[in-house]
């Protein structure tokens, strides 16, 4: 079987075929598909596997990535993550095997890394260090949050004893999304086996127990583990504790030197199931005495917001009343000073209208005064004239008289005779000189 496994892997020429279960999480299942699509390695292939998913993320998956041709999508009825993870990894043909959760993300530079790595040196699983980022994606980077004081614990016992020690204490390389594995050694331990909780912690155990090694690679975080209210083992921290008992004493002998260290450390770890239980009951009545309080704020709120619209409604009725009353005022003032304009309009008009019927009435005498005199000296004219005529007229008759009488005269012998004379006045001279 191993050996057809490699055959494929080297028939495929794919070096890796990065696996992601997938369930309800639309809301991150694209930044997890994106950051392989970013990867600076591209020899992978991607194989999704949807188990059941009752939210949007089978409608997000189909309209963005069918068609890709390194993305094969499979769906599934819901028969958990474990079953999910075993359909991809019997799909894989790439000669690694990296699992993503569908909330998480990888560092684009994360397949190169472990790739390389994984190549140049035999390894069971290889992991990186992990960033712990929010529901939004924002770095957890406060050093006293709970979660980043007990990852720094079992990182220290990793690198101070070992991955068979610390995996005692707890799940040091955190996740799942955090295996990087030759696909022949997975599909030999026969992938996850059904665990609700701990499949992760169970194949490192199972790693280990076979004499493989867990190896961290390098100081770089190249992962970004989400932590929202939707991770699994936060959803019941009490069934994943007796579950990951049960998984110790299946691995321990009880002739095994190891035993008494690690039921000394079950012991812890129950004590701890307990004193988390309880914090979990505390929590549990925080959280409803922190509903109470915010109920009460919110009530609160509630009559105040009521309060302060029935006092902005007062407030309103009595700006309309006093627009109201301004403006009736302001209506009454407005006719008073129309009416007074119009009362002055009246009387202006009355006295120009007396004013200008004395100025017309002068200004008729005085018209009827010139005209008058015009009358008077248009007679005195005419009369004038008539004696002119008078006068012209006796002129005519006196010089028509002296017309004929002067006729009269040119017409006489005497006249002809004084002509005649004029006329021959030299030689009449020179005549009477010759008789002197």
């Amino acid at each position: 079987m191993n050996t057809r496994i490699e055959a494929a892997a080297d028939k495929t020429g794919l070096d890796i075929s990065v696996v992601i279960p997938s369930y309800n999480h639309a809301r991150f299942i694209i930044q997890a598909i994106e950051s392989v699509l970013n990867q600076s390695h591209k020899n992978w292939e991607l194989i999704l596997v949807d188990d059941g998913s009752t939210d949007s993320t089978r409608e997000i998956l189909d309209q963005r990535y069918r068609d890709h041709k390194q993305i094969q999508l499979v769906y599934q009825t819901n028969h958990g993550a474990h079953h999910a993870l075993n359909q991809g990894i019997a799909l894989a043909k790439g000669r690694y095997v990296s699992i993503l959760n569908s909330d998480d993300v990888y560092h684009p530079d994360r397949l190169k890394t472990l790739l390389t790595y994984c190549d140049a040196s035999v390894s069971g699983i290889a992991f990186t260090p992990v960033t712990p980022v929010n529901a939004e994606g924002a770095e957890i980077l406060a050093l006293d949050h709970p979660w980043c004081r007990l990852y720094a614990q079992l990182m220290r016992i990793y690198r101070q004893s070992g991955a068979s020690e610390a995996l005692l204490t707890g799940n040091f390389a955190v996740t799942s999304s955090n295996f990087f594995i030759s696909t022949n050694l997975i599909q030999k331990l026969g992938g996850f086996r059904k665990k609700r909780y701990n499949h992760d912690w169970d194949l490192m155990a199972r790693v280990l127990h076979q004499g493989h090694a867990i190896e961290c690679v390098g100081q770089q975080s190249l992962l970004s583990y989400r932590i929202h209210d939707g991770n699994t083992i936060t959803q019941n921290t009490l069934k994943a504790r007796l579950e990951l008992k049960l998984i110790l004493q299946s691995f321990v002998p009880k002739n095994e030197p190891l035993l008494a260290k690690l039921l000394r450390q079950m012991q812890i770890n129950m004590r701890s199931i307990r004193h988390e239980h309880q914090a979990r009951v505390v929590q549990k009545l925080r959280e409803g005495y922190d509903l109470h309080i915010h109920k009460m704020l919110q009530d609160l709120q509630a009559q105040h917001e009521q309060a302060f619209s029935q006092e902005q409604q007062r407030y309103q009725k009595a700006i309309s009343d006093f627009q109201t009353q301004h403006e009736q005022a302001f209506s009454q003032e407005q006719q008073r000073y129309q009416k007074a304009i119009s009362d002055f309009q009246a009387q202006h008009e009355q006295a120009f209208s007396q004013q200008l019927a004395r100025y017309q009435k002068a200004q008729a005498d005085e018209q009827a005064l010139h005209q008058a005199n015009l009358t008077a000296l248009q007679s005195q004219y005419q009369a004038q004239i008539d004696t002119l005529n008078q006068t012209q007229n006796t002129l005519l008759l006196q010089i028509s008289a002296q017309e004929h009488h002067l006729a009269n005269i040119l017409n006489s012998r005497s006249y002809q005779f004084a002509q005649f004379l004029s006329r021959n006045f030299n030689g009449v001279k020179k005549l009477l000189g010759l008789l002197k």
